[in-house]
């Protein structure tokens, strides 16, 4: 069983975490803070005992915009990310937004899958979008 919440700056250091074992991109601890203030409402946290997983992101105007979205493997497949997912949603369409928007790495076909299971569509491709240079698709949805 898990349930979802907002984000605290209490929780920095298990998110931290969770994205150092789940996302292939490096970043800062202090970036986390910056998306978290930029917008409370865009970044949430799964938990059960503990964080499993969250979502963060921005938003200008009437667009947001997914940044990360992070599950610990042993805790996949027990829809959290859907979970996480419908809550952004719901958050976002509270705040008067229209459409989500994200990036993913080509190569992440489940990540790919899952977005375009919940009704976003690859809308382009930008080349050498992570620092390793691989390139993303934008993904975008209608909300």
């Amino acid at each position: 069983m898990f349930y979802i919440r907002g984000f605290s700056e209490e929780d920095l250091s298990e998110v931290y975490e969770i994205a150092l074992r789940n996302l292939t991109e490096r970043y800062q601890p202090e970036l986390l803070l910056d998306i978290y203030q930029s917008w409370p409402s865009g970044f949430l946290v799964a938990i059960t005992s503990r964080i499993v997983g969250f979502i963060a992101g921005t938003r200008e105007e009437k667009t947001a915009r997914i940044l990360m979205l992070a599950v610990d493997r042993e805790f996949r497949g027990q829809g959290i990310g859907s979970a996480l997912l419908n809550h952004f949603i719901t958050n976002c369409r509270s705040g008067g937004i229209v459409s989500i928007s994200l990036e993913v790495r080509i190569s992440n076909q489940k990540a790919i899958q899952f977005y375009q299971n919940r009704g976003f569509q690859i809308i382009t491709f930008t080349p050498n979008y992570y620092t390793d240079g691989e390139a993303a698709y934008v993904m975008w949805k209608m909300i």
